[in-house]
């Protein structure tokens, strides 16, 4: 079993570019209200809108806007970058609420669970951007096909839908994949691997997987920070048909529809 205080020790790897001190402030009082909480842990399960800040409840509802994107296009849901596994549990969770009868669609992360590989000189370190940035506890893979397990048990034909968890280098990992499952097509792929390299790979693998109407996610595009995506995702839309938005709940990301 992992203990909460080796998960919580990878928080510092947040971003914190965009809060303000008296944000950082109010954020410690949250913390302090939360630790304080007069009720159990079950009700807490039940009641985590308590202490969800806006900006998390906006990614909740990211990952339902871009879901409802692909209800009617066949084929997988891939999160490159899967971090701590939210977007991925979230995913079953909206399956279960909008999809409840398509067993069809597996979902599959990729990550290296021990940090960045492949920083190039057309990406940019930073706080976030290094060798162990967004590293996981040892056995969180382990922990994380758990959490997912439990999510499935809990959703009608749970027992007949596939998650997988691929650990490694996107730059090698996608293409294997992808020759291991000749049936898989991608309905939607969500990159947050914020590098030049392993997101041009990953795009390059899928190519011939992907469909009209297939949704493609970025993360960290048009962001100075960031400018290894901008570039691999520029080079690998040149001569391809597509639009291309940002999402309504959170303004950068970026979404594109393959035509």
């Amino acid at each position: 079993m992992l203990q909460m205080e080796c998960i919580m020790s990878n928080q510092n790897f947040l971003p914190h570019n965009n809060t303000s001190q008296s944000q950082q402030e109010a954020r410690q009082q949250l913390h302090k209200l939360f630790d304080m909480r007069p009720f159990d842990d079950a009700t807490l399960l039940t009641n985590f809108g308590l202490f969800a800040r806006s900006s998390a409840l906006a990614k909740i509802f990211f990952l339902h806007e871009i879901y409802n994107e692909i209800l009617t296009v066949p084929g997988d849901i891939y999160v490159l970058g899967t971090w701590l596994g939210q977007d991925l549990v979230v995913f079953e969770s909206m399956r279960a609420m909008l999809e409840p009868y398509n067993a069809s669609r597996a979902f599959v992360g990729f990550d290296t669970f021990d940090g960045y590989e492949g920083i190039t000189d057309l990406d940019k370190r930073s706080e976030t951007v290094k060798g162990d940035g967004y590293a996981v506890p040892d056995n969180y893979k382990d922990y994380l096909a758990q959490l997912l397990a439990y999510h499935r048990s809990e959703n009608a034909m749970g027992h007949a839908v596939e998650h997988n968890l691929v650990q490694g280098d996107a730059c090698n990992t996608v293409a294997t994949y992808m020759d291991e499952h000749p049936e898989a097509f991608v309905a939607l792929a969500y990159f947050d691997m914020a590098l030049y390299e392993p997101t041009k790979a990953a795009l390059e693998a899928m190519e011939e997987r992907l469909l009209s109407g297939s949704l493609l996610v970025f993360d960290e595009l048009n962001d100075a920070r960031y400018p290894g995506e901008s570039k691999a995702v520029r080079e690998w839309l040149k001569g391809k048909r597509y639009t291309i938005r940002r999402s309504r709940f959170l303004p950068d990301r970026s979404l594109v529809t393959l035509s």
